[in-house]
């Protein structure tokens, strides 16, 4: 039998509870658990995008360094998404296992931009990047430099990134799919369903990617004094690494519960978690606060990286919705570069 297969004896997806479909009764007044933590996981949603509001606003009023203000916006409505799905989630258990993936894709669209505000900060201008990389030393194990600096580094390391960005969707593709055609099967963590693949592959692409993020923060850490780049860095890496590890410990869960006539097995193995994510989500964006503040664009005018272009509100909120940076990242990374 293949890992896809969804016939035949052995390879038949585990079924849910009898009681699965249950709706629970009452646990105050005429709210069900679910109720109780959709109301919580709304009002942490609500919080959530007023405090990212409140985070975007101002760069949009200071909006003098598009590239790396681009890339701020992006991940500051990390947490919204987020939120947003998972409330979504909380309102409808049957479509959460088809919503949950958007969240998990843009999670590899704020990664991405996390990296490319990191490049911003070291070498402002696409045409400044060669230069500035080539001269940057790079030694083998020995001790030996490397011909040609640290640029074939530099882009490996651009390839990962956004490799990680295209396999990524096309895994959160390949999970809405086989869960459609009923061979994904999130009860089991068998090798013989598609489940347990995608979340290995997921998993590992995650982690490495963000490994070379890491390695190029540590790396240009002396070139982005006063950026707040470990800071920026770590208040998107404990969301990631929580709701990650949150992810595959309630996807072993779904397996061994079965909840009960207050709490039902749908609020332990999809409720709970998007409450969970709900409330990580509104943390997560108090933690922006301290490190995603428009105030360095405010006092001054950037001679780096600067845009010659002066945009209103309305102007800076079009641009920053504008994709094509990544899709040229993308582009770049899948031939785009110069042989070195």
């Amino acid at each position: 039998m293949g890992i896809l297969s969804h016939s035949g004896g052995n390879s038949t997806c585990p079924a849910e509870p009898a009681n699965a479909n249950a709706k629970g009764v009452p646990v105050a007044g005429s709210l069900t658990f679910q109720h109780l933590m959709q109301i919580i996981g709304w009002v942490c949603f609500g919080v959530t995008a007023l405090l990212s509001l409140g985070l975007m606003i101002p760069h949009f009023l200071h909006y003098r360094v598009p590239n790396e203000q681009r890339q701020i916006i992006r991940i500051i409505l990390l947490p919204v998404v987020y939120s947003l799905v998972y409330a979504v989630s909380l309102q409808t258990y049957s479509g959460a296992q088809y919503l949950e993936p958007i969240a998990a894709l843009y999670e590899a669209v704020a990664l991405a931009s996390l990296f490319l505000l990191y490049v911003d900060f070291v070498a402002p201008g696409a045409g400044t990047r060669d230069e500035f990389f080539s001269k940057l030393e790079n030694t083998k194990k020995k001790g030996r430099l490397v011909p040609g600096g640290s640029l074939k580094w530099f882009r490996r390391t651009w390839r990962i990134v956004f490799f990680y960005l295209v396999a990524y969707t096309i895994l959160i593709v390949a999970q809405e799919i086989t869960q459609a055609v009923g061979v994904y099967c999130a009860t089991s963590m068998k090798p013989r369903f598609a489940h347990v693949w995608l979340q290995v592959f997921e998993l590992g692409s995650t982690i490495i990617a963000i490994i070379n993020v890491i390695r190029f923060q540590r790396r240009l850490k002396h070139h982005m004094v006063g950026r707040k780049a470990l800071p920026k860095l770590l208040s998107f890496k404990l969301f990631v690494a929580v709701t990650t590890i949150q992810h595959f410990v309630f996807s072993i869960l779904s397996s061994h519960v079965s909840g009960n006539s207050k709490v039902t097995y749908h609020d332990i193995t999809i409720g709970i978690q998007a409450l969970l994510v709900c409330i990580e989500s509104l943390i997560n964006v108090v933690s922006f606060y301290f490190v995603f503040r428009a105030s360095e664009y405010k006092h001054s005018q950037k001679e780096d990286g600067a845009s010659l272009t002066v945009y209103g509100p309305a102007g800076a909120l079009l641009n920053s919705l504008n994709p094509t940076d990544l899709l040229r990242g993308i582009i770049l990374a899948f031939g785009g570069f110069a042989k070195v």
